[in-house]
């Protein structure tokens, strides 16, 4: 789902019908109704709202997963038990605390979504931290030496950068800024001055494209009417783009100078990997050993959109939410949670959390379980 949202009056989305799951997608509690994903951008003027905290629109962006999740998977939309995660940045958690509790007071009222409303119970609400999921992993992989061992972790994504660091497996500091990939689109924009808009959905893949020496998708987003015009462009954004590039890895590593000394700094994010030659060439200065993706290797099965390293966080966190799930249930699963390709696939597809939501349901009841 695209991550434009609009807060829009109830008589806006009632034109709209749910022809198509995946654009059409709105939902609305008590008085407040929102649209999401293309639908808000391409009609409704939305944004990404990437000024404003997460927690801010976090409650209808979670409502309209449920939604398409019951969807998907042909789930009764009126009477659901949803067990939720949320990976927030570090410095935002305390945003969340209330969160659980409005969705869970939502689902019970019931959802206004494009077909039926949706109705449940919150079974189980986990908000963690961002590089969470990567930073478990890790300690995992190493073992009884993970308590040795001070171990930063750095994620970087579009909206934000997070450090977290572990000194002796004990949190240490969480801290989250605003240097992530937007704050170099926004100086790319600022400084070439040409009429670009940092809401191009094309200009982050130029962008990218352009650090590996493609510059073709750069020529294309000249706005200039003639040919001379168009490469005078293409000369400004070769000559600027190393320079925001230059000066967004400064930015990134006098914001790591004050940490304590290190043994092993994780590395992952979407945009680590743009970045990825001139944070090596840091760290190996520094004598900081690098582990990007703190190790993790995303399923080869589990990737069907391509997102590679993007949401390797996302995974191993998901990992570590359904085995703390089995532990509080006393459930001894019998399927992998990890799919390995040299078995043979189930000829019916059962996830992780539906086995577990089955036993619970059984075994509790209506009882919710808060960790």
């Amino acid at each position: 789902m695209p991550p434009e949202i609009a807060d829009v009056s109830k008589t806006s989305v009632a034109r709209f019908v749910p022809n198509s799951y995946n654009t059409s997608i709105w939902v609305g509690m008590g008085d407040e109704y929102y649209v999401l994903g293309a639908l808000a951008k391409s009609v409704f003027a939305g944004t990404s709202a990437l000024r404003d905290l997460k927690s801010h629109y976090a409650l209808p962006k979670l409502a309209a997963l449920l939604w398409l999740a019951c969807r998907q998977f042909r789930f009764d939309t009126n009477n659901i038990d949803a067990f939720v995660q949320v990976l927030m940045p570090p410095g935002e958690i305390s945003n969340a605390d209330n969160l659980g509790k409005k969705l869970g007071q939502s689902l019970n009222r019931g959802i206004v979504t494009p077909t039926n409303k949706l109705k449940g119970k919150l079974r189980n609400f986990h908000v963690a931290p961002e590089g969470s999921g990567i930073m478990i992993y890790r300690s995992r992989t190493l073992g009884g030496s993970y308590t040795q061992k001070n171990i930063g972790l750095l994620m970087l994504g579009y909206r934000n950068a997070s450090f977290v660091l572990s000194q002796k497996g004990n949190p240490a500091l969480a801290e989250t800024t605003d240097l992530g990939m937007n704050w170099l689109v926004q100086q790319f924009v600022q400084r070439t001055a040409v009429g670009l808009s940092k809401e191009d959905e094309h200009l982050v893949t130029a962008i990218i494209a352009a650090g590996k020496g493609n510059f073709a998708p750069l020529r294309s987003l000249s706005r200039q009417a003639t040919l001379e015009g168009v490469s005078a462009d293409l000369k400004l954004f070769q000559n600027i783009l190393p320079e925001v590039r230059s000066d967004y890895c400064r930015a990134l590593v006098r914001s790591l100078r004050n940490i304590p000394s290190l043994d092993e700094i994780l590395i992952c994010g979407g945009t680590a990997d743009f970045v990825k030659k001139e944070l090596t060439d840091h760290f190996q200065n520094e004598g900081i050993p690098i582990v990007w993706n703190g190790g993790v290797q995303f399923p080869a099965p589990l990737d069907t959109k391509g997102l590679g390293e993007r949401v390797a966080d996302v995974w191993t966190a998901h990992i570590t939410y359904i085995l703390m799930l089995d532990k509080n249930f006393a459930y001894d699963r019998k399927q992998d949670l990890v799919p390995d390709p040299n078995k043979p696939r189930p000829s019916i597809p059962t996830s992780g959390l539906a086995q577990l939501r089955e036993y619970a349901k059984n075994r509790y009841g209506d009882k919710p379980l808060n960790s």
